[in-house]
């Protein structure tokens, strides 16, 4: 075992002939679609898809800028699976700590069937949900977020390199995307202001956070009469700073609410900023893992 545990595969069980039609005619550039969840949007603003574990239904948080998936206690406690503890600790932003885990022997995500899957147990409150999907499942797969219809698409990631634009006739953009070996997170270039930063796309962050360094490299003192202090949340320090835009070459997110938060609070992370869902929501996703590409348009393109 590792710090991320021994992870099965997701096999892809008896699926039907399904595609969705990509920009090129052949066979081979056609986009084939395993599993259309509906999202559920909980109330600050992060998306759920319906999964099952042992056969009993949930709602998992669909969480890009987590490492492995993970289930609450609770529900642990009610499937009466064993907790093992793993040799390896798993530290999150704000220093979450997971340190024990469980084996699924059966664990469904639409028409996607695994089996011998483990998933960490989550050490923090999860309201309104029963566990996070992460990386190790998503990152087998091309992943596409239409926030506009409420919609998690997971296809395959066999097809042509750039035929993924399916929902609009009109201008997208393709920007370079970094995979993480070790957890699976996604950075990509993006300029805010002006200036050009590295972001992780983060769906389980509810805010979007740039660290103060990060805020100094960019040319935001701590002196600046625009940078407020925000009221204590404990050790750590955070700011508010009215930024202007955040640019994804060329998609543009006006206003976007970010938090200058101490260094210390993403600590270990190598995180410049993760942008979070407030931001994320505003835009069409498509996570082509494999390719190394993140393929976005405005949520109301068509």
């Amino acid at each position: 075992m590792n710090a991320r545990c021994k992870l099965a595969a997701i096999f892809l069980l008896g699926f039907a002939n399904t595609s969705v039609a990509a920009e090129a005619p052949p066979q081979q550039c056609r986009l084939t679609l395993f599993s259309a969840l509906d999202i559920e949007t909980l109330p600050d603003g992060r998306i759920g898809v319906p999964v099952a574990m042992e056969k009993h239904p949930m709602l998992f948080l669909v969480d890009t800028g987590g490492a492995v998936a993970t289930v609450n206690y609770d529900k642990v406690a009610v499937l009466g699976k064993s907790v093992k503890n793993s040799p390896r600790q798993l530290i999150g932003v704000g220093g979450t700590v997971m340190s024990s885990y469980v084996t699924a022997d059966s664990f469904l995500l639409g028409r996607l069937s695994g089996s011998d899957l483990a998933l960490y147990v989550e050490s923090r409150p999860l309201e309104g949900v029963d566990g996070t999907l992460a990386p190790d499942m998503l990152k087998r797969l091309d992943v596409d977020i239409d926030f506009a219809n409420s919609k998690l698409n997971l296809f395959s990631q066999e097809h042509c390199p750039g035929k993924v634009v399916y929902w609009t006739n009109g201008g997208y953009v393709a920007l370079p995307m970094m995979v993480s070996d070790i957890s699976g997170h996604i950075r990509v270039p993006v300029t805010i202001d002006g200036k050009k930063i590295m972001a992780t796309i983060d769906t389980g962050a509810s805010t979007s956070i740039m660290s103060l360094s990060a805020a100094k490299a960019i040319g935001i003192s701590e002196g600046d009469p625009q940078l407020k202090s925000n009221p204590s949340s404990g050790f750590y320090r955070s700011y508010s700073y009215p930024f202007r835009t955040l640019d994804f070459d060329g998609v543009t997110v006006t206003n976007p609410r970010v938090v200058i938060a101490s260094d210390d609070f993403l600590k270990g992370l190598g995180d410049d900023l993760i942008i979070g869902i407030g931001i994320l929501r505003q835009l069409h996703l498509y996570i082509a893992y494999k390719e190394e590409k993140l393929y976005i348009t405005p949520a109301l393109a068509n």
